[in-house]
């Protein structure tokens, strides 16, 4: 027997993101030249065609269902591929300007690459790239300050996420570094808010283990010198780890570390054809970046 396949339209799943993205019914009608009922309309069908609930309201806010939370990924790619399609075969120009954030707590050079090779590819874009700490950069794009950033979040999924991957950051020091254990432990870190931060103190104090911080930097290359140094212990993923450290294990007395979760963000609606080729260029290399643990927006 044939299998009987479901199409999922375009329009009805780039209402449910905007809808998502927006959190509301009225200013996505807005957005779409649509009114709010003929939205609802929408939402409905959506749900009729996939046989379940996406959406649900809590007081005035729209918040996304389980089910909601599994389509949300493919209905972002779906659109991507969609809209990059549409404007090759119409030979867009990719022109304007792009506003990037990168994270100063994760592999920035990387990225910063990648960035790079797209600009030297598209010099009619314009590129506005800045370099904060990755709750600054959400924020940021949250009030439409940025038009994409990489950033490290505590959960996934999250809002505007595209894709999404998972590290363990591990405990290093110098390689001949000495750590007297009588002595608080000597604590490289990001200032107060960095995620790496938060993962040593929490671990720390779960082993009851006397600490203080002993050299801080918003920038990771500053932490890399620092226990080059012999200053201290710091966390880092396995690709800032440079030669001259060494790994610390249970084995030496440090507890494992809990995850990192690492996400390219961006709002769909927002999207000219230059992000989405930029977009669609840095999708491919993080197949080549990421650990096996990558996982796709759901």
């Amino acid at each position: 027997m044939m299998r009987k396949f479901t199409n999922l339209q375009t329009d009805l799943l780039r209402t449910f993101v905007t809808v998502v993205d927006l959190r509301n019914y009225t200013e996505t009608g807005n957005i779409l030249g649509r009114t709010q009922p003929a939205i609802s309309l929408q939402i409905k069908r959506l749900e009729e065609v996939v046989g379940a609930k996406l959406l649900k309201h809590e007081g005035k806010q729209v918040e996304l269902t389980p089910d909601g939370q599994t389509l949300l990924g493919y209905a972002r790619e779906m659109l991507r591929l969609n809209d990059r399609a549409v404007a090759n075969l119409q030979q867009a120009a990719f022109l304007g300007t792009l506003r990037i954030g990168l994270p100063v707590d994760y592999s920035i050079e990387y990225f910063q690459s990648a960035i790079a090779k797209f600009s030297h590819e598209n010099p009619a874009v314009l590129l506005d790239i800045r370099c904060y700490r990755s709750r600054e950069l959400l924020a940021a794009l949250h009030v439409d300050d940025l038009d994409m950033t990489i950033a490290i979040t505590d959960e996934m999924p999250a809002p505007h996420v595209s894709i999404y991957w998972s590290e363990r950051p591990v405990w290093v020091c110098a390689r001949d570094h000495k750590i007297d254990p009588d002595q608080p432990l000597k604590v490289i870190a990001h200032p107060d808010g960095c995620f790496y931060r938060k993962r040593m103190i929490d671990a720390l104090d779960t082993e009851g283990r006397d600490w203080r911080v002993s050299f801080e930097s918003l920038g990771v290359a500053a932490l890399q010198k620092a226990v080059l140094d012999g200053m201290g212990v710091t966390a880092l993923t396995k690709k800032t780890l440079l030669p001259g450290m060494r790994v610390l294990s249970a084995s030496d007395g440090f507890p494992k570390l809990s995850k990192i979760h690492i996400g390219l963000f961006y709002k769909h609606i927002k999207m000219s054809d230059a992000a989405l080729k930029l977009i669609e260029q840095i999708t491919e290399d993080v197949s080549s970046f990421r650990l096996p643990t990558h996982a796709r927006a759901r």
